[in-house]
């Protein structure tokens, strides 16, 4: 199979999620098999609050991680404390995600490159080459590490939350050509 990696870059808040969130819907109107994990932020009162863990295919959701312990095996990293079961759980549905058209990959961190923890399987899922194209969300402070072990196609740089939909337009021809559909 032909595979392509974009890798999403930006700093907290540029809407590499959202922007993920739309290539997908783009994506399945097209009529192609998405899959992956999402990591959607949960904001209370302009705070993150948590940030949880969704299964492109199923929709099935998982606290992933949050600003406070929520149980007496979290991992503690940073300002988060994340969930070991979810962590679990993700790394099982990147396994199954493949083979597929779209998958994304909503973030590779510090916990993987830094620690080998979090979306463990994420790396073998990549190097598997059983999909189309694969979005890889990263930190522009780990970008170079990133585009060393991944040998991105394209990198798409995200500023703002406020040029996701510029974004979409601008990538969705991309999208539908890299999937093999006309736009």
């Amino acid at each position: 199979m032909d595979v392509n990696i974009w890798i999403v870059t930006g700093w907290r808040g540029s809407g590499k999620t959202t922007f993920c969130q739309e290539m997908l819907l783009s994506a399945r109107a097209a009529g192609w098999d998405t899959a992956g994990l999402l990591s959607p932020a949960v904001f209370q009162d302009a705070v993150k609050e948590s940030i949880w863990a969704e299964d492109i295919r199923s929709s099935e959701k998982h606290l992933l991680a949050a600003a406070h312990p929520q149980t007496e095996s979290d991992l503690a990293f940073g300002d988060w404390y994340f969930n070991r079961k979810t962590l679990a759980w993700g790394n099982q549905v990147l396994k199954s995600s493949v083979p597929c058209d779209l998958l994304v990959i909503d973030e590779l961190g510090p916990l993987e490159f830094k620690l080998s923890l979090g979306w463990v399987s994420a790396l073998d899922v990549i190097h598997s080459r059983q999909f189309r194209l694969g979005l890889v969300v990263i930190r522009p402070e780990l970008f170079d590490e990133a585009t060393n072990i991944l040998h991105p196609y394209h990198t798409i740089q995200m500023n703002s939350v406020n040029e996701v939909d510029a974004k979409v337009l601008q990538y969705t021809p991309w999208l539908m050509r890299s999937l093999g559909t006309a736009s």
